[in-house]
């Protein structure tokens, strides 16, 4: 007799699957409950269930030919534009959408390694110089992408040391960056002094602000100068990345990468003409790209305004203050340097009660513990889902410290900082740039200004760039042609 598979012989019923999918939930970090305290960026259920029915009205569509829904395309573009205004940067600015924050940075190095190899000459052995608390996304990016980073220790308060980056400067280094803010403890990068070391250097300078980038701008909003500069009022900054699955409240997965112009833009672009299948072109790292989580970031910031994301963010920074009060009230406790946002971690003051060992006492009862190392802490990122149970929270924390103090020989049981055509033809390059100019174009602001996108009596035939009116017709020409393989 055969053996079974895995793969079933017939097809189960919906009713019985979607009954098991959420029975596979059981054990899922409780996060609507509000005892989980990163991952999941929650307004109402309400907010919810609208950008989950914007994302199903584009479940099909695939953002891999741009010009093919001119819906998706729209949607991009004012989401860019918004992320712009938000972040300070001018007209000069121009960007795209990723699937997150990881492929946002691969994104922007790859770009800095394109434009190094192809304006600057460095062909090999590229470097680039960032912080020790860079997120590790960078790290991945790098090793895919052949390029060696060099990481300098922080300070003190967990900044960024530019002295220290500046010593790892040499002539090979092709990018510079810094975090707004780095993940572990939510602290601020010191950003105008990062983007002054770029200009005296001349090199580029990523601005990380992946967790930041969508709350940043209204907590300074809230209370104006109580932040330092870090975007693009600093001339040094050529990029930001931005996540809009975080704290734009759109749905998973999707980012903004905006470059200062499209000096560097241009060289993310990949283009290749010799495929049998006809010019290949891409402006980001997927070919597929989803159009529900484009079509979900830009409903969540048409319908939460300005007016939404301000009042969310208040109520969210209250909490983050009463949490700051209520630790600090415990004399075993202190908070990690000086967060900017609703992240903070804390630890134990002088190692006076093993803070793993509190983490496991939340967990027994039943909250998620993100523990982290370097030092070893407990991180929090304050959501909205948090707020009615904070202080439920703090009087676990000090029935926690209670219980480490009076177990001195307990041991940590926790996962501690557990984070997983045409190769023949000889007018090959000149196709190439006319396709590099068609993605310039389609992402250069005079494109969007020569047009009104809101205005759906526009004849739809006039409103693509000119280059791509020839692609489908010289794709044809091509193909045709004896040789063809």
């Amino acid at each position: 007799m055969e053996k079974a598979g895995i793969f079933p012989e017939k097809g189960r019923t919906h009713q019985e699957l979607i009954q098991e999918m959420e029975s596979m939930k059981v054990d899922d970090a409780r996060w609507k409950e509000g005892r989980t305290w990163s991952m999941v960026y929650h307004v109402t259920d309400e907010h919810k269930d609208f950008i989950k029915d914007s994302a199903q009205r584009f479940f099909s569509e695939s953002y891999i030919n741009p010009f093919a829904f001119k819906s998706l395309q729209r949607m991009e573009k004012e989401i860019i534009a918004m992320t712009r205004e938000l972040l300070n940067g001018g007209n000069s600015v121009v960007g795209t959408m990723a699937s997150g924050g990881t492929e946002s940075i691969f994104l922007s190095l790859y770009t800095y390694r394109e434009h190094a190899c192809k304006e600057r000459k460095i062909k090999k052995d590229w470097e680039i110089v960032v912080p020790a608390s860079i997120h590790p996304a960078f790290e991945k990016a790098a090793h895919i992408l052949g390029i060696n980073i060099k990481k300098a220790p922080v300070s003190d308060q967990y900044q960024a040391d530019i002295a220290a980056m500046e010593s790892l400067i040499t002539s090979n280094t092709i990018l510079l960056a810094v975090s707004a803010p780095s993940y572990p403890h939510g602290i601020l990068d010191p950003v105008p002094e990062a983007a002054a070391l770029a200009l005296r250097h001349q090199l580029p300078l990523h601005v990380d602000s992946c967790i930041g980038g969508f709350i940043l701008p209204w907590i300074e909003a809230l209370n104006p100068g109580n932040l330092p500069q870090w975007d693009f009022r600093l001339k040094g900054v050529t990029s930001i990345s931005a996540d809009t699955h975080k704290f734009a409240y759109g749905g998973k997965g999707s980012s903004v990468l905006l470059y200062r112009d499209m000096e560097y833009l241009r060289h993310q672009f990949f283009i290749t003409t010799d495929w049998a299948g006809g010019i290949y072109a891409s402006a980001t790292f997927m070919g597929s790209r989803a159009g529900g989580p484009i079509a979900s970031a830009w409903a969540s910031m048409q319908s939460l305004g300005k007016e939404g994301y301000l009042g969310i963010t208040k109520q969210i920074m209250d909490g983050v203050n009463r949490l700051k009060e209520g630790i600090s009230a415990i004399d075993a406790l202190e908070l990690i340097g000086d967060p900017c946002m609703n992240i903070i971690a804390f630890t134990s003051k002088n190692k006076s009660v093993d803070i793993f060992v509190v983490g496991d006492y939340l967990s027994e009862k039943n909250w998620y513990v993100d523990r982290q190392q370097r030092p070893n802490c407990i991180h929090l990122t304050v959501m909205k889902q948090n707020l009615p149970i904070i202080d439920e929270y703090l009087n676990d924390l000090s029935d926690a410290v209670a219980y480490a103090k009076n177990n001195r020989k307990a041991k940590a049981k926790g996962d501690a900082a557990l984070y997983g055509l045409m190769a023949r033809l000889p007018f090959r390059g000149m196709v190439a740039n006319n396709v590099r100019q068609l993605f310039e174009d389609l992402y250069s602001n005079e494109a969007s200004n020569k047009e009104n996108p809101k205005d759906s009596s526009t004849d739809k035939s006039s409103s693509s760039p000119k280059p791509a009116r020839w692609m489908g017709l010289l794709n044809r020409i091509l193909s045709s042609l004896p040789g063809k393989r």
